[in-house]
């Protein structure tokens, strides 16, 4: 390559006739993210002598097939917004990011320390929307991001990330089925329902906003305006994941590692077994199918006590003469006395 200007062309060139959607391209300033506490990222010690940072977008919204709970069989739900398209895509991206720098005798690294919506924005791809997600205008915000760090020299962007698209819109907020969205901009983890199928643990009283989601919330990106002249992309340039988008909540809640591997895809699998068990435990009890009564005695017996007090949970919301009978079984023999709160509260 002659010039920085030609190996960022040239990059762009290959990485969009690849299939990757969005090339985005900022300086290696350290990030100053805010929280409870101050984190600075620093790029160099992620990659000594690094020149630049490539952040690489990719549309999420795949098609989905959503079958319906019928008695007996209750069903939960993946989001269709990156579930089954994450996990490959995103080493897609490394792939063929990596291999053109490589090519012109540069250096990649790729780290979770950066923070990919931030490095969004100040590369240019996007706003923050007001549900603190990227507002991209090619894919709206069904779009995720991969960030690698180089030593390329390449043309870069650092734009603000205090500007936004939104203007006087507020859907977001009023959709938010758990309020997580408590004011523009800010969000509270601890009611969101995405972040708590991560493994949180879900509060007794929004228990019921979960429906019966197993991973992934996303009814702020449906009611976005920006969203709305979107549809489904048709294909990828890798294969999606042949799981079901609706799996059955029976075998979910007692199926061990193997079973998740050929149900559950990838990219929440990334939450760990315990996490999409509970979930699915959570999403039975929301549904109150008396089928399920027999695989919640199973699961009350579970070593873990987050996952006997769910099942406690819902064995209450069930309430029929048999969950009662199971859980005043269970009441004598527990021994956590978090679990034995759950259960006296299911009874009551």
């Amino acid at each position: 390559m002659s010039s920085k200007n030609d190996l960022t062309r040239e990059l762009r060139k290959r990485a969009l006739s690849a299939g990757i959607d969005l090339i985005g391209i900022t300086s290696i300033e350290p990030f100053r993210i805010r929280g409870e506490k101050e984190t600075i990222v620093n790029p160099e010690e992620i990659l000594p002598g690094a020149q630049s940072i490539i952040v690489a977008g990719f549309y999420i919204r795949n098609a989905v097939n959503i079958l319906p709970s019928v008695p007996g069989k209750p069903r939960g739900i993946f989001t269709p917004f990156g579930t089954k398209v994450y996990t490959k895509m995103s080493a897609y991206c490394r792939k063929v990011i990596s291999k053109f720098l490589r090519e012109n005798g540069y250096k990649s690294v790729s780290s979770g320390k950066i923070p990919a919506k931030l490095a969004a924005v100040r590369s240019g791809l996007g706003k923050y929307g007001k549900n603190a997600v990227i507002l991209t205008r090619e894919l709206g915000s069904y779009v995720m991001f991969e960030c690698l760090v180089s030593d390329a020299p390449l043309d870069y962007e650092n734009v603000s990330a205090l500007t936004t698209d939104c203007g006087d819109c507020k859907v977001c907020l009023e959709v938010c089925p758990a309020q997580a969205i408590y004011e523009p901009f800010k969000l509270d983890r601890a009611r969101c329902i995405t972040n708590w199928l991560w493994g949180t643990l879900i509060p007794v009283e929004l228990r019921e906003k979960q429906e019966n989601r197993l991973f992934g919330c996303a009814e702020c990106l449906r009611a976005c305006p920006g969203n709305e002249h979107l549809k489904p992309r048709a294909e990828y340039p890798v294969p999606l994941e042949e799981v079901s988008d609706s799996p059955e909540l029976l075998p979910l809640i007692t199926g061990d590692s193997e079973y998740y591997r050929k149900v559950v895809p990838a990219f929440p699998r990334w939450a760990g077994t315990e996490a999409i068990r509970g979930n699915a435990i959570i999403a039975l009890g929301n549904i109150a199918d008396p089928a399920a009564v027999s695989a919640l005695e199973e699961t009350l017996r579970y070593p873990k006590p987050r996952i006997r007090a769910y099942s406690a949970w819902a064995l209450g919301r069930i309430g029929n003469k048999k969950a009662r009978e199971v859980l005043e079984e269970s009441v004598s023999k527990e021994r956590n006395k978090k679990v034995i709160e759950e259960v006296k509260n299911a009874l009551g």
